[in-house]
């Protein structure tokens, strides 16, 4: 209305003059400031669309967390309810475990088993080292009984007798191999004590483990602190094992290093003046009220995707075609709003009317009167974005055809 008005100056000049001539004022006499105003008017409303561009496709985009078990089994409880709060480790439902339970059982008892091999093993190192001392011991008397009668036959002594020299000399060689047999022995049980032993155990133990870990999959727990949005499980139902099928859904909780944002798509052509740190504001449907309270909330943009989704190209088997590609694609646009107390004022997935304004003239109408006619015409622009606003409200409210 305001640009009909401010381009209007031909056709009133053109209606003064025939007036003041005394003319007929009549369509054959006016047609040309009729069409000068048309142009004037087309012109300016481009330049200010141009320079202070809007969007009605943004929204409030959240992440989700899908719930599924990793192991597939009939669910045996429920833990918790749809809009519950969870957080980290919280036991969400429970699948049968009635097989990863007899496992836990049967490497439980491999494990106290091997324990006690060890016990025994360790025993029997004792008890070989009790028989290699006593074999020691033997040896160490047949060897004085030789050693004496060796003396007494360097002395020529009557008491020498060759028979009792000889029987000492095999009893010797005797206790000598009883003595390697039992050091054998010892050797075969210390092995067993300190290698073969403890590692069966360790063996028992980490079979343990994993039929441990196996039955903590029976449980499912919560990874992230969150909402429960969804719950569609019920008592007897089969776990999915696939997040296209989850059991549940949790929308997590935002930190401040991860806050709410405003994601638009504005034409192409827009990209030429957008840019990081540009003004806007913006409306979304779930924020509008009969007060007009902070329904329109000032932003800032943040980011700008430098990639038009229409143009990524994934693996399909056949080659690319570019007039498949039918959608024009939009630049897709992060805003954040410049007060974080109003961050809680913006509810996931809300869908956003962004009306984006230029600050900054560039290129030859840099500095111009004109350059700074556009700049202040934002005004005009937050104004309509109001009345279009309390348009949003009407029809939200019911009339104008709602939905």
């Amino acid at each position: 209305m305001i640009e009909l008005i401010l381009t209007s100056f031909p056709l009133l000049i053109r209606i003064a003059y025939l007036r003041i001539r005394g003319k007929a004022i009549s369509v054959y006499n006016i047609h040309r400031a009729v069409f000068v105003w048309f142009l004037l008017f087309l012109a300016l409303v481009f330049t200010i669309e141009y320079y202070h561009p809007e969007s009605y496709s943004g929204i409030v985009p959240f992440k989700i967390v899908p719930v599924v078990a990793e192991n597939g089994g009939t669910v045996t409880a429920i833990h918790v309810t749809a809009g519950q709060q969870v957080k980290p480790g919280d036991l969400l439902f429970t699948v049968d475990d009635s097989s990863e339970v007899a496992a836990v059982a049967v490497a439980q008892s491999r494990v106290d088993t091997a324990a006690e091999q060890v016990a025994v093993a360790q025993a029997q190192v004792m008890e070989s080292q009790a028989s290699v001392n006593l074999a020691t011991a033997r040896l160490d008397e047949v060897n004085i009984q030789v050693t004496n009668q060796e003396q007494l036959r360097e002395e020529n002594s009557p008491a020498f007798a060759r028979d009792r020299y000889l029987r000492a000399l095999d009893e010797q060689k005797e206790r000598m191999a009883e003595l390697a047999q039992r050091q054998a022995e010892l050797e075969t049980a210390t092995l067993r004590a300190e290698s073969l032993a403890p590692l069966e155990l360790a063996t028992s133990l980490a079979l343990l483990q994993e039929t441990q870990v196996a039955l903590e999959k029976t449980r499912i727990h919560s990874s992230v602190s969150g909402r429960i949005e969804q719950l569609t499980l019920n008592v007897g139902d089969r776990a999915a094992q696939v997040a296209i099928n989850p059991a549940m859904v949790i929308v997590p909780d935002r930190d401040k290093t991860d806050p709410a944002e405003v994601v638009a798509g504005f034409t192409q052509v827009n990209s030429s003046v957008m840019h990081v740190g540009m003004p806007a504001e913006v409306a979304c449907e779930s924020n509008i009220n009969n007060g007009m309270s902070n329904s329109v909330l000032p932003a800032r943009v943040v980011r700008i995707q430098k990639s038009i989704a229409p143009g990524q190209i994934v693996p399909t088997g056949k080659l690319l075609q570019p007039s498949d590609r039918a959608g024009k694609g939009e630049v897709v646009v992060h805003l954040r709003l410049e007060h974080p107390d109003q961050q809680h004022l913006l509810v996931n997935g809300s869908r956003c009317l962004v009306q984006a304004y230029t600050t900054r003239i560039s290129g030859s109408l840099a500095g111009t009167a004109l350059g700074e006619v556009i700049e202040a015409w934002a005004l005009e622009k937050a104004i309509i974005m109001r009345m279009k606003v309390w348009v949003m409200l009407a029809t939200g409210a019911g009339l104008g055809a709602a939905g």
